[in-house]
């Protein structure tokens, strides 16, 4: 059945899996399971018009050009993905209304985007005027990670404050390293092209589910209860990622090419699963980036 469903669609004998110890990260194989190389990759990429052999620009109703860069919050790989349960991304439905363009790919990590710069393809032309980036959400809640930064139940002592069943120093240094590479790609976009604005989020509050292999399983795995504690892992996690936008704000008050789109609470537990909103939601998130965008004045 699966390999009716790839005949399907435009990603041909290509197999697509989510990785238990990395949120936002897939893994891209080919029929004997083997990952794709770069290579294969970019010819993947191109099938779907988002390669180097194609620049595809989507044009709809409005003049506005935008380009995204990241994981699998602006890619989920649609074309296979939604056969195993997912639905577009929120930039899956900005395509419909702006001139867009994207080298989002799932499988690629923060640390591969910093060093790669895949987004280079169209920064490098000039023209778009903004830039959707999306990172480092596996850097803080990937399964490893997470059970890294959190402490066993225990050591909280009971505590109604959610910092103190974290590791301090691990979080800290954790968004030190973010802080850094988003440093490094606001500075490339302002030289490279001084007229596109670059549009940043930090997530929206994850729910921790008890068969989740990301966020679920570190917090069984430190004896927190995913029924008795549910209120205290929304915090905790809630925490996390009011950390991250705190970043996201440093990097914005240093570069006033980069801005923040704060899309916390409006998923409100729409998940297709613990990282990835369902359609709904991604429709609601597209219409906050439109506000955003269409309340700028061209840069």
């Amino acid at each position: 059945m699966y390999a009716e469903i790839l005949e399907a669609t435009v990603l041909n004998n290509t197999r697509f899996e989510k990785d238990p110890n990395k949120c936002l990260v897939y893994h891209i194989l080919d029929d004997n399971r083997a990952p794709l190389t770069p290579e294969q990759v970019a010819v993947e990429w191109s099938a779907i018009g988002k390669g180097d052999d194609e620049l595809a620009h989507r044009i709809r109703r409005s003049p506005t050009t935008v380009c995204a860069g990241g994981d699998a919050w602006v890619n989920v790989l649609i074309e296979v993905s939604r056969f195993l349960g997912y639905n577009k991304t929120f930039f899956d439905v900005l395509e419909g209304y702006y001139e867009t363009a994207s080298t989002a790919w799932p499988s690629i990590t923060f640390d591969q985007v910093v060093e790669r710069k895949p987004f280079k393809l169209h920064i490098d032309k000039g023209g778009f005027d903004y830039f959707v980036f999306s990172g480092g959400g596996n850097e803080i809640l990937g399964c490893g990670v997470l059970q890294k930064l959190l402490k066993d139940r225990s050591a909280g002592n009971g505590s109604g404050k959610p910092e103190d069943y974290l590791m301090p120093d691990r979080l800290d240094a954790i968004l030190a390293k973010l802080k850094e590479g988003y440093l490094d790609i606001a500075r490339y976009v302002r030289n490279t092209s001084p007229g596109t604005q670059m549009l940043v989020h930090g997530y929206d509050y994850p729910v921790a589910r008890a068969d989740g292999p990301w966020l679920g399983r570190p917090f069984v795995r430190r004896s927190f209860d995913m029924g008795a504690d549910k209120e205290l892992i929304a915090e905790i996690l809630a925490h996390v990622i009011d950390r991250f936008y705190g970043m996201l704000e440093e990097v914005s008050e240093k570069h006033a090419n980069v801005t923040v789109v704060d899309i916390r609470n409006i998923v409100r537990g729409r998940w297709t699963d613990e990282m990835h909103p369902d359609l709904e939601a991604s429709k609601d998130i597209a219409a906050f980036y439109r506000n955003v965008i269409d309340g700028y004045p061209s840069m």
